[in-house]
């Protein structure tokens, strides 16, 4: 019997860039994520330094990258969508930032660049094939300082493992149990302003590099 905690072939390619070019992105909704405008509204998730970097993977059209870079996070922005490169870039770079074009699980400080103090996922861990999820953890190992902050808006939570995806099922139990002893937990919560229309659950968990 194979072990239901695992899938049992990899995911069928996804070609991003075909949903963008057909306009099939339910995952955008055109703001950064609710529950993000409000937090750094509030005054959270503050740059601690000027200069501090942000890392934002699987970024899309860059709505939540810019939200960061609008408070004064130097943001850099990871996608391997060509389409999306100018339009991310044309906020991003008079703020600092910059959208890079690429594998975002292949991407690493640059010589000499300094790691960054914050890793923000949105809809990217639950887009990647599961058997990619160690990749994502050695991405966000790679880049984040110790100390620095890794913060998820986990989302499906609650969808059921077998019904497959993307987005494939993701809580802050799996995600523990991917970063072992890494990183810490300092925050878990149902989001109290949620995107309307997702049919399952959404989590903020914030964690810190052991």
């Amino acid at each position: 019997m194979s072990d239901p905690a695992q899938p049992a072939s990899p995911d069928p390619p996804v070609d991003w860039a075909q949903h963008y070019a057909d306009g099939d992105t339910p995952w955008d909704h055109g703001a950064e994520h609710p529950e993000l405008a409000v937090r750094l509204g509030a005054g959270e998730l503050a740059v601690p330094t000027p200069g501090a970097r942000a890392l934002v993977p699987g970024c899309g059209r860059g709505h939540d990258a810019l939200a960061l870079a609008r408070i004064g996070w130097v943001v850099t922005a990871l996608d391997q969508v060509p389409a999306l490169e100018g339009l991310v870039n044309s906020g991003l770079q008079p703020l600092g930032g910059e959208y890079l074009l690429g594998d975002a699980l292949g991407w690493a400080p640059a010589s000499g660049e300094p790691d960054v103090d914050l890793v923000f996922d949105h809809t990217f861990l639950c887009a990647i094939d599961l058997a990619q999820r160690p990749q994502f953890v050695d991405l966000v190992l790679r880049a984040l300082r110790p100390g620095g902050q890794f913060v998820c808006l986990l989302f499906p939570v609650g969808k059921p493992r077998e019904a497959g995806g993307p987005p494939h099922s993701l809580d802050v139990t799996q995600v523990e149990a991917l970063f072992g002893d890494s990183l810490k937990l300092l925050e878990h919560a149902p989001v109290a302003h949620s995107i309307e229309k997702r049919e399952h659950g959404e989590h903020w968990s914030r964690f810190v590099r052991r």
